[in-house]
C-alpha cells in the first residue's frame, strides 16, 4: 500500500467497522447535508472592492458615516487626547484625594531651609513693633523645629565616630571648627544629639513643637546619667512634669 495514495472514505470510515459511524455523526448536526457535504452556504468574502480614496465622491467613512478619512483621523485623535486627558486627571484626583504628600529628601529641605534663611536675614527689618514681636515668635518656633533636626544629625555623626574620619578630635571639636560654636553651644547640641534617641516620646513633642528647646535641655540634662532602663521610666514623670 502506498503511504501517499490516502482514499478521503476509508479515513472517514476507518474507525468504524460496519462503516455507519460518520452517518449516525452528521444525520444530527445542522451543519452537514445528508450527503456529507456542508448544509450552510459560505459565508460571503466582503471588503475586496478596490479600496477608494478618502476624499473620493460617494465614499464614507466606516468609523463615521459622512466624514472623509481626514475628518475620521482628527476625531480619533481628538478623543485619544481627551482619553489622555481624563486618565491624567483621574490620576490626579486619586492623589488629591489620598491627602499624602509626597515627603521630599532631607537634602532638597535642607537646602530650602538654607536659602530662605539667608533671604530673611537680608530682608528689610519690619517698621512695626508688633510685626517684629509676632516675627520673632515665629522664628523662635523654627528656630526649635531646626534645633531637632540638627540634634538628630549631631547625634548620628556622634554614634559613628564620623568627626574624627574627616580628621577632628572630636564631634564637639568638629562642631567648634565647622560652625564656630562656643564650648557651651557645642556641648548641649552634643547632649541633645546623645539623650533624644533615647528619649522617644519627648524627641517627638519637640519635633510637633509641644515643647521648647530649652525644656528639652533640661530633661535631656536630667537623665544623662542614667541607664536606659532608668531613662525610659523617668521619661513620662518628666515630660508630665513640663507639662
Amino acid at each position: 500500500m502506498d503511504l501517499f495514495d490516502i482514499d478521503p472514505e476509508r479515513l472517514h470510515h476507518s474507525n468504524d467497522g460496519d462503516g455507519e459511524w460518520w452517518d449516525r455523526l452528521i444525520v444530527s448536526s445542522p451543519l452537514w447535508s445528508s450527503d456529507g457535504s456542508s448544509a450552510r452556504e459560505p459565508f460571503p468574502i466582503i471588503g475586496l472592492d478596490a479600496r477608494q480614496p478618502a476624499g473620493a465622491p460617494g465614499t464614507e467613512s466606516a468609523a463615521s458615516p459622512g466624514t472623509d478619512g481626514a475628518g475620521a483621523d482628527a476625531a480619533r485623535g481628538t478623543a485619544e487626547g481627551a482619553g489622555a486627558s481624563d486618565a491624567g486627571a483621574a490620576r490626579g484626583d486619586a492623589a488629591d484625594a489620598d491627602g499624602r504628600r509626597r515627603a521630599r529628601p532631607s537634602w532638597v529641605v535642607v537646602g530650602s531651609v538654607r536659602e530662605v534663611a539667608q533671604e530673611l536675614a537680608l530682608a528689610p527689618l519690619p517698621d512695626d513693633v508688633d510685626t517684629c514681636l509676632a516675627e520673632a515668635e515665629e522664628l523662635l518656633f523654627a528656630r526649635d523645629r531646626i534645633t531637632c533636626a540638627l540634634a538628630d544629625r549631631v547625634g548620628r555623626v556622634h554614634a559613628t565616630g564620623q568627626a574624627k574620619q574627616h580628621g577632628h578630635a572630636s564631634t564637639r571639636s568638629w562642631l567648634r571648627t565647622a560652625a564656630g560654636m562656643t564650648v557651651g553651644g557645642a556641648g548641649r547640641l552634643l547632649m541633645l544629639g546623645a539623650e533624644l534617641p533615647r528619649l522617644p516620646v519627648v524627641r517627638e513633642k519637640f519635633a510637633m513643637g509641644e515643647l521648647a528647646a530649652g525644656v528639652v535641655e533640661a530633661i535631656c540634662a536630667a537623665i544623662a546619667g542614667l541607664t536606659d532602663e532608668n531613662a525610659a521610666l523617668a521619661e513620662p514623670i518628666l515630660v508630665e512634669l513640663a507639662g
